[in-house]
């Protein structure tokens, strides 16, 4: 059979959702060669319209499904949502939920750990952490995303009085900054700053000061730093160059 023949008579075959599948069949003898090749050249970018949603399917079904490719799920689905193919927008709305309702288990996995203090305060932060990322995974309804960032907040008020910084602290100020309190947050983060001055904590103290419109302020932070030095993401430190002017 030649490659061509196969994409005549593929819709009568086996469709495989992912290259290794089309391999694993191909071994089988299920299908012939040419379908790993077919099925290996014709992977796109998620982010190509229109959306492919078998693999768009095959992503979201991943069991180590990153937030990083979940947020870029949601965002294609949120988009999808509002495609004039109501079959197409139905599959995009049952598969946000089925995203959704995945981090949901995902915190309510953590709570056991948190509410016995048995991990202390990496429990804390962890279940902190989901609660924060379910938030953004809800951005398209505030009082949603207010709830779990709330939720969060409190949790790491308590491991803060408990004595704990570093992360736990960053992702508290991330918290009040997506609830809009940029002047709290500008306020609690001055203090930790006189304790330590690690590179995420100073792009954090910069970004509150970008959002405040406070120039001076971004230039005190970065005058004379290193900024290479600080263990940040490349795009991160090319942010804080243009800022730093």
């Amino acid at each position: 059979m030649t490659g061509y023949e196969y994409i005549r008579t593929m819709r009568s075959l086996y469709i495989p959702r992912t290259p290794r599948a089309a391999y694993i069949a191909a071994e089988a003898g299920l299908l012939p060669v040419e379908a790993v090749i077919y099925k290996a050249s014709s992977v796109k970018p998620l982010f190509e319209e229109p959306y492919d949603l078998e693999e768009l399917e095959r992503v979201l079904a991943q069991a180590d499904l990153s937030f990083g490719d979940a947020m870029m799920l949601a965002e294609i689905f949120a988009a999808m949502t509002r495609e004039r193919d109501k079959e197409r927008a139905l599959f995009a709305a049952e598969s946000l939920t089925a995203l959704e309702n995945r981090w949901i288990r995902k915190v309510e996995s953590l709570r056991p750990a948190y509410d016995s203090g048995e991990d202390g305060l990496d429990a804390a932060f962890l279940l902190a952490r989901a609660l924060y990322e379910r938030a953004l995974l809800a951005g398209r309804s505030a009082p949603i995303m207010n709830y779990y960032l709330i939720e969060a907040y409190y949790i790491l008020c308590q491991r803060q009085d408990a004595g704990s910084g570093g992360r736990e602290f960053d992702l508290l100020i991330r918290c009040l900054l997506r609830l809009g309190l940029v002047d709290q947050a500008d306020s609690e983060i001055g203090a930790e700053l006189e304790k330590r001055s690690e590179g995420e904590l100073l792009a954090l103290a910069a970004e509150i000061a970008y959002l405040r419109k406070d120039v001076r302020r971004i230039r005190e932070l970065l005058s004379g730093r290193g900024l290479g030095g600080l263990g940040l993401d490349a795009e991160l430190v090319q942010v804080l160059e243009s800022w730093r002017g």
